[in-house]
């Protein structure tokens, strides 16, 4: 079954970009999106820090954030 996470590293993978590529593109630290690619959103500050660190690595990755968010 797809998570968001899986569906994110997959991307990611698939289009040979780093997570540090990623950090410094969106502003987003490292360890929080190594937490988002493992699933782990308690290591995360919050629900709405979740969902816009989602939003804006989907869409940094040409996915659509809305059906990402669905997960």
């Amino acid at each position: 079954m797809k998570t968001v996470g899986s569906i994110l590293k997959e991307a990611r993978v698939a289009k040979t970009i780093s997570l540090e590529e990623v950090e410094k593109a969106t502003k987003i630290r490292r360890k929080f999106l190594e937490t988002i690619e493992n699933d782990e959103y308690a290591g995360l500050p919050s629900l709405s820090y979740a969902k816009g660190f989602i939003k804006n690595y989907s869409e940094f990755l040409g996915l659509d954030s809305r059906t990402v968010l669905a997960f």
